[in-house]
């Protein structure tokens, strides 16, 4: 199957839960995110804000604001690449060009990840070798090249998939999350 094929499939998927349906899985989510012992030792991690039909980041910033871990989040730059901002506890945001809510903050620049334990991005399925199926616009890939710190993705459980299509600059995860609980990468 191609990336444009699953990402089409995908995406209709996820436009058809409900609004329960993903309050829930972001719920669950959280859960499994915060028992994971590197991210319950974490001082900093990065994460995304959620779009709509993603699963749901809300509860996990929440819970980690409350355990005072500061949290970092990307904003889209107009050269298609990430910059990072320190989340502030109730900070508002906007939502981008790209659909995607953003904070208002000071740009800590692209090397802000080289202080985070984990690094949470979004996906729109991962494979048991860790490849990751995003959006397609490469912001990630670019963003994690030289990331040191283990990357984690959030996807709903029927996006956990044996093989999903990739190719060779794009960066894998370590680990996944659904709402049923942790896939570790095996290696």
């Amino acid at each position: 199957m191609t990336k444009a094929r699953q990402r089409d499939e995908l995406l209709a998927r996820r436009r058809a839960r409900t609004l329960p349906q993903r309050a829930e899985a972001a719920e669950a989510i959280a859960q499994h995110v915060l028992a994971v012992p590197l991210v319950a030792r974490a001082r900093r991690l990065a994460c995304y804000l959620s779009m709509p039909s993603e699963p749901g980041t809300g509860p996990l910033v929440a819970a980690l604001h409350d355990r005072g871990v500061e949290v970092v989040v990307p904003v889209s730059r107009p050269d298609r690449t990430l910059d990072w901002v320190l989340l502030e506890p109730g900070t508002g945001t906007t939502v981008s060009p790209l659909g995607i809510p953003e904070p208002a903050g000071r740009p800590l620049g692209a090397d802000a990840l080289a202080s985070c334990s984990v690094v949470i991005v979004p996906a729109l399925s991962v494979d048991h070798a860790g490849h990751r199926l995003g959006r397609g616009a490469g912001y990630y890939d670019r963003a994690l090249v030289d990331v040191a710190a283990p990357v984690c993705a959030l996807v709903f459980a029927d996006e956990l998939l044996p093989v999903v299509p990739h190719e060779p600059h794009d960066v894998p995860v370590q680990m996944a999350v659904t709402p049923s609980g942790l896939f570790r990468v095996p290696g």
